[in-house]
C-alpha cells in the first residue's frame, strides 16, 4: 500500500517553498514532514485531501490556503507555525490535525461534519471559535489547551469530553439547539 511505504520523515532545512501543480487531487502522508524552513506552499483548486503527517513540523509555516480542500488528515499540520488558515470548503478534519500552531481565529464552514480528537489541541493565541456548520461532529480534547481562547459558538450533537479543558479565559460559550449531550469536563 502506497500510503504506508513512508513511516517517517527526515526533514530538512533549506526548501522555502513549494508550489503545487494544478491536477493534483491529493498530498500523502509524510510528503512535506520536517521542512523546517518551509515558508510558503501554493496549492491548487483540485487538491481535495491532505495525508496524515504530510506537513508535520514545518515549524515555519505561518499561514496556508485550504480553500478547496475537503479532508485534513490526521496531524496534517501538527508543529507547524500556522497563525491563519482558510478552511473554507473543509468537510472533515483528523486527530491533531492543527495540534500545536499559533492559529488566532477559527471559522468552520457550513461543509463541516466533523473534528478529530484535538483537532486544535495547544493552540495556545486561539481567541475566537465560530461554527457556522448547523450540526458538527466534535472530538474530545478538539480545543484543549488553547488557553488564549475567550469565545466559542458551536451547535453540535455532542460536545464531547474535555472538548475545552484548560481553556483558562473561555468567557462566553453559545450552544446551538441541536446539542443533545455535553461529555464530562466539556
Amino acid at each position: 500500500d502506497p500510503y504506508y511505504i513512508k513511516q517517517s520523515y527526515l526533514g530538512e532545512d533549506t526548501i522555502t517553498k513549494i508550489i503545487i501543480p494544478e491536477g493534483v487531487t491529493d498530498i500523502n502522508s509524510y510528503a512535506f514532514a520536517g521542512l523546517t524552513a518551509l515558508q510558503e506552499v501554493v496549492l491548487p483548486s483540485t487538491l481535495k485531501r491532505i495525508g496524515t503527517f504530510a506537513f508535520f513540523g514545518c515549524t515555519k509555516l505561518d499561514s496556508i490556503n485550504l480553500e478547496n480542500v475537503k479532508f485534513i488528515n490526521e496531524r496534517a499540520f501538527a508543529q507547524c507555525g500556522l497563525s491563519s488558515v482558510d478552511l473554507s470548503s473543509v468537510n472533515a478534519i483528523g486527530n491533531y490535525s492543527f495540534a500545536f500552531n499559533k492559529l488566532t481565529s477559527l471559522t468552520l464552514p457550513e461543509s463541516s461534519q466533523s473534528l478529530g480528537i484535538g483537532a486544535f489541541y495547544k493552540n495556545e493565541y486561539l481567541e475566537k471559535v465560530t461554527f457556522n456548520a448547523p450540526k458538527i461532529k466534535v472530538g474530545s480534547m478538539v480545543f484543549a489547551g488553547c488557553s488564549k481562547l475567550k469565545s466559542v459558538e458551536i451547535n453540535a450533537a455532542v460536545v464531547s469530553s474535555e472538548a475545552f479543558l484548560d481553556c483558562s479565559s473561555l468567557t462566553d460559550v453559545t450552544l446551538g439547539k441541536d446539542v443533545a449531550v455535553i461529555g464530562d469536563n466539556a
